[in-house]
């Protein structure tokens, strides 16, 4: 299964910036009819939700939906509807969604692309070619995204890249070698910080590879915990990196498998080139929000062979944790937490919720873990940007 991921910090903040209300009137996919699942929220913050479905891998199934926040309709497949004549649809295994400057930005693991599209009516504006993509960050000129470069699983240990690309030409402009299997980007400080996840080696990695932005040049390399994966930025000069941690799979007597953790997921902060460990913060799917908290959903019961899905509030300022299990709220009823975003204007918390062998659902809460709607999605939904 391919791994997932969530919107930086600096995504966030853009996204809040850009996220004045539209007139959905005036849009060309106003007329796309969808499933009311929601009160309309007129004068909110955004106009839309957008959910990209993953898609099983080789399928070539990924599919992205929006709920319409001023009429509380929840469209399947915008892409489809707006793009008729690209005959392969959205393409294979949405591995990140991004918003930037009004254009959203698609990363296709499978299909080797990135996608860009007008997020006003998901229009497709370009398609840029990028080996095996994973995760997408911005600056001011470019976008930056991370790269498996051709890598096999059980294979040689093969380094990764990170794929410059200018935003004003949508062409790649340079390329740098990372570390193996290369997951989560940001950007903070000048810097570029890539979270090297060695996946598909026996040994995983267990380092953050540095990118001066200026030289496009690693000048520095960060050890932190096994298997990384997300990345976030605090706004300031720290960053977040989320790990997998390590597992082995056994089989008893009865032939069931069984999974033994020697480390856990975990949270991390780095600031300059140490890190420290955000204590039993347990990350499967996080993301960050402009109101400067780090949000995440993992199992706290992991290391005891248990099961307490649980969601964490970390304050990027100063890495003070709130956690909250899901059991006893509304939010119980998600059965496979597999993305999370957070509306900064109001608290709501996005979760989507994979079914694994059917289409999955998206469902929204408040602050409090009170249901307010649900929706069900594509197969796998994963990643989810505010408009």
């Amino acid at each position: 299964m391919k791994k997932h991921a969530l919107l930086v910090f600096s995504v966030a903040v853009l996204a809040l910036a850009a996220g004045c209300q539209k007139d959905e009137t005036t849009s060309r996919d106003a007329d796309l009819a969808g499933v009311n699942v929601a009160v309309g929220e007129k004068k909110g913050a955004f106009s839309k939700l957008f959910v990209l479905n993953e898609g099983n891998f080789q399928k070539n199934n990924s599919t992205l939906d929006f709920l319409r926040f001023s009429d509380g309709n929840y469209v399947s497949d915008a892409f489809g509807s707006m793009n008729p004549a690209v005959v392969q649809g959205l393409g294979d295994t949405g591995n990140d969604l991004a918003l930037n400057n009004g254009k959203l930005w698609l990363v296709m693991n499978g299909s080797g692309y990135v996608h860009v599209l007008d997020a006003k009516d998901e229009t497709l504006i370009a398609s840029v070619a990028v080996p095996d993509p994973r995760f997408i960050a911005f600056d001011n000129s470019h976008a930056y995204v991370s790269s498996y470069a051709g890598a096999i699983y059980g294979g040689e240990e093969k380094k990764g890249k990170v794929y410059r690309i200018d935003l004003n030409t949508y062409k790649v402009d340079g390329e740098v070698e990372v570390g193996c299997q290369p997951e989560g980007v940001t950007v903070s400080g000048g810097k570029l910080y890539v979270a090297n996840s060695g996946g598909y080696n026996y040994v995983h990695e267990n380092t953050v590879s540095v990118i001066d932005l200026s030289s496009f040049k690693v000048t520095a390399t960060v050890s932190v915990a096994s298997n990384l994966h997300f990345m976030a930025s605090d706004g300031q000069e720290a960053v977040y990196v989320s790990s997998y941690g390590e597992s082995s799979w056994s089989q008893d007597s009865a032939g069931n498998w069984i999974q033994s953790m020697s480390e856990p997921m975990g949270l991390y902060k780095i600031s300059g080139i140490s890190s420290t460990q955000i204590k039993d913060v347990h990350v499967s799917c996080m993301t960050t929000s402009a109101d400067g908290y780090i949000y995440a959903i993992g199992n706290a019961g992991e290391l005891t062979g248990g099961y307490s899905i649980t969601l964490y509030k970390v304050a990027v300022k100063d890495g003070s944790v709130a956690s909250k299990a899901l059991s006893g709220t509304d939010a119980s009823k998600v059965g496979n937490p597999y993305g999370i975003l957070v509306n900064p204007s109001n608290g709501d918390i996005y979760i989507a919720d994979a079914d694994y062998t059917g289409p999955g659902k998206v469902w929204c809460f408040t602050k409090d873990l009170k249901e307010k709607w649900s929706a069900v999605a594509g197969m796998l939904p994963a990643h989810m940007a505010l408009y």
